[in-house]
């Protein structure tokens, strides 16, 4: 491809509208803004970009590390009506609503 050529099937970015640039990386052409700096990928390619993550770290992060096990805390008998200083909660007319607004 000749440099016209290249010139004439320049993408323009459409978040920004400044031109974009191509450029390979591990075997995927991905385009970015030289405006807002925005990554844009054609169909597939970020598949292949992450197939060749998982080749590049082999089996050592095929594991997913476990979350921490969650703790169940005991219920304290908090009534959802008091207000947690020790008196209930004056009801106002009016429902959810009416104590949004005074």
């Amino acid at each position: 491809m000749t440099q016209d050529q290249q010139l004439s099937t320049t993408l323009t970015c459409p978040k920004c509208g400044s031109d974009m640039r191509p450029y390979e990386r591990n075997g995927v052409i991905i385009d970015q803004c030289t405006g807002c700096r925005g990554i844009f990928l054609d169909r597939g390619e970020l598949e292949r970009l992450t197939e060749a993550e998982s080749a590049y770290y082999g089996s050592s992060r095929s594991t997913v590390p476990q979350a921490p096990e969650r703790r169940e805390y005991e219920d304290r008998g908090h009534d959802a009506r008091k207000s947690g200083h020790g008196s209930e909660r004056k009801r106002r007319p009016g429902g959810f609503l009416g104590e949004l607004f005074d």
